[in-house]
């Protein structure tokens, strides 16, 4: 239905701001969510209308305006099966030429267009209704677009809301949320922040149309160049820097050319091999050795028990295969196989110490000093070294020990220096080379303690590891102490070992026995 005494001319536009740069359209990141509405009302006598009017605008999914649509009050039905979802009132006074404009959307924002299908925003009409403005709201009447149809009632939007969503491809923003599109950011990078999450897909493919006729290549770093390459003539795998395994490593082929399991069964390397069994259990190959100037043929053994959260030491000697937690034996012959650490009930790691090569020009020497030592030394500081040194019976274990004792308050302190010549033969120093026996007569390190301190061939303090100071332990023990770094050990040159003994009032610190242990040259082997 047309207004009695209005007629109108429309033109409807949409504001977009954009620019064209060599051909390309580019949105801008936010388009304008308004729509410009100019309007030209007459009277029925082709006058220009200027007095005060409303305009009611409404968005619809059909062109045909039915009953219903509107309710007896002359609102807008916003149940009706075809309603948008959207309307707008403006009050306007056209101008003397009975012309006038608006903004839609100004007041009542319209509807998130990003969020219609293609389908739905091709169905949107424009329904446009005009009263006095003093006149209640069922006074509207509306401006049909073609009073010769009775379904054609509503103008299409045709285009504007694709105007409005211009900045958006297929529905889709830029940015880093779900279903956004990202860019690329300088030098043509994709940003981190872009995939933030990484990728839901269970296979990332590289060559996926299967045309690479050379190397297939990951590259981490522009500069700094490491790739993880596939050779595709060849058939393998390349890396061009170092690879660290921190995890287990299985191999099923080989091994610059070597069969690894050539090693575990049947190999010319597989004599004697202790390999790893079930949880607590390694399994000794078969092979032969000599032990004492006999042969033994051993025709291996699977099952051997290991203790747990321990290193398990795996040897042949006298008493045949032994597995102990305290170290190879130093003082009788034994043939070494293997450490190895558990922990968990499972095998960490496993050491082989096999030897492959020998001469038997080797021989393995302890030596041992019993207080008072040859040759020894004694000295203090100068300063806080009153008291008594001497070598006596300790009933508490009825051993021979060197004892320190002050009557001061506070820590008194006194070396004995041990020097000693290492063999013309010297070769190398034995695992756990130097453990020192000491006892302190309290548990406290402010009453009395004990430390180990040593001077290689060139007189340069040597590192130790193990618990070289602070010893304090009322009951007889050994601290064994081994080297660290590279000092220096002359065959025919002295060592100096120090031991510091520190005492008060009521404490009292002892020394007992010291054991060097090392391999030097058979001399009529």
């Amino acid at each position: 239905m047309i207004h009695p005494f209005i007629r109108t001319g429309i033109l409807l536009t949409a504001v977009i701001l954009g620019c064209s740069v060599a051909g390309m359209v580019r949105a801008e990141t936010t388009v304008p969510r308004s729509l410009a509405y100019n309007g030209h009302l007459l009277g029925s006598d082709g006058q220009p209308i200027t007095t005060e009017h409303s305009i009611r605008f409404s968005l619809w999914s059909s062109a045909d305006f039915i009953d219903g649509d509107t309710k007896i009050d002359g609102t807008v039905n916003t149940d009706a099966a075809a309603y948008a979802g959207w309307q707008e009132v403006f009050t306007v006074t056209p101008d003397a030429q009975g012309y006038f404009s608006v903004e839609l959307g100004s007041t009542t924002a319209l509807p998130d267009f990003s969020s219609f299908t293609a389908a739905e925003i091709v169905a949107l009409h424009l329904q446009v209704e005009v009263k006095s403005s003093a006149s209640p709201a069922t006074s509207y009447e509306l401006l049909d677009t073609d009073s010769s149809s009775d379904t054609s009632d509503r103008a299409p939007l045709r285009s504007v809301p694709f105007s409005l969503n211009a900045d958006l491809l297929d529905q889709h923003d830029v940015g880093t949320g779900s279903g956004s599109i990202p860019v690329l950011g300088s030098g043509g990078l994709l940003d981190f922040s872009a995939i933030p999450g990484g990728t839901n897909a269970d296979t990332f493919i590289l060559d996926a149309n299967a045309n690479a006729s050379g190397d297939i290549s990951l590259q981490f770093g522009r500069d700094l160049g490491k790739t993880l390459t596939y050779d595709v003539d060849n058939s393998r795998f390349l890396f061009n820097e170092d690879v660290r395994i921190e995890g287990d490593l299985t191999v099923t082929g080989l091994v610059n050319g070597m069969d690894l399991s050539t090693l575990q069964s049947g190999g010319s390397n597989a004599s004697l091999l202790v390999s790893t069994g079930a949880g607590l259990d390694v399994n000794v190959a078969a092979g032969s050795f000599r032990l004492g100037g006999a042969v033994t043929d051993f025709a291996g053994i699977g099952n051997v028990a290991l203790a747990d959260d321990a290193t398990n030491y795996v040897f042949f000697s006298s008493g045949g295969l032994t597995v102990n937690q305290t170290g190879f034996p130093a003082d009788r012959m034994n043939i070494r196989l293997a450490t190895v650490s558990t922990a968990g009930g499972a095998v960490t790691s496993l050491s082989d110490k096999r030897v492959y090569f020998s001469d038997d020009t080797e021989q393995q020497t302890v030596r041992t000093f019993q207080p008072s030592y040859e040759g020894a030394l004694y000295e203090g500081d100068t300063s806080d070294n009153v008291g008594q040194l001497k070598v006596g019976l300790d009933t508490l274990a009825q051993r021979n020990a060197y004892q320190w004792v002050s009557t001061r308050p506070t820590l008194q302190d006194y070396d004995i220096l041990l020097r000693v010549t290492l063999p013309e033969g010297f070769i190398r120093w034995d695992e756990h080379p130097l453990s020192v026996l000491y006892r302190t007569e309290t548990a406290d390190a402010a009453d009395n303690v004990v430390g180990v301190s040593l001077l290689d061939t060139g007189g340069n303090a040597v590192t130790l590891s193990g618990s070289a100071i602070g010893l304090v332990n009322t009951s007889w023990s050994t601290t064994a102490l081994e080297y660290e770094g590279t000092p220096l050990w002359t065959s025919g040159g002295e060592i100096l070992l120090r031991l510091h003994l520190s005492a008060r009032t009521g404490g009292g610190a002892y020394v007992g026995t010291v054991n060097l242990r090392y391999i030097e040259r058979k001399l009529n082997p």
